[in-house]
């Protein structure tokens, strides 16, 4: 089980987009819901505000940058272990560095139709209808 049952914890992701392609990112094999797939983000640390936790954990996990990142849209979801999320999407068109996979088992390039076909993680899919 999951150890902040029934606390409510803040997220904020990333979905970066070039051109008609969307990044994703697959977990790894052992980490909570691995090899599933989602948008880049993580957990804000205590007292953290949303963009700054986007900015430090696109830069632990893709060595990137975001700049002037859109909010999109917070959606709250819960998963069968008791993790409750309240995840705040970002759209992030524009950013400086290369990116470079630092912690996922794999990162891929796809269009929006196809993300539908890769096991995505429960979180990212309400924000999909977003997107087009």
């Amino acid at each position: 089980m999951y150890d902040e049952h029934d606390e409510l914890v803040r997220v904020a992701a990333a979905v970066i987009k070039d051109g008609d392609k969307f990044l994703i990112c697959q977990r790894g094999i052992n980490h909570r819901y691995g090899l599933k797939w989602e948008f880049p983000g993580g957990k804000t640390l205590p007292g953290e505000p949303l963009r700054e936790c986007l900015e430090r954990e696109l830069w632990e996990e893709l060595d990137i940058e975001p700049v002037r990142p859109k909010e999109l849209k917070t959606i709250q979801t819960s998963y069968s272990d008791g993790g409750n999320f309240l995840i705040t999407f970002f759209l992030v068109t524009e950013y400086t560095g290369i990116i470079r996979n630092k912690v996922f088992e794999n990162i891929k390039w796809v269009s929006l139709s196809e993300i539908t076909s890769y096991e995505i993680l429960e979180g990212s899919l309400p924000i999909l209808p977003y997107l087009s």
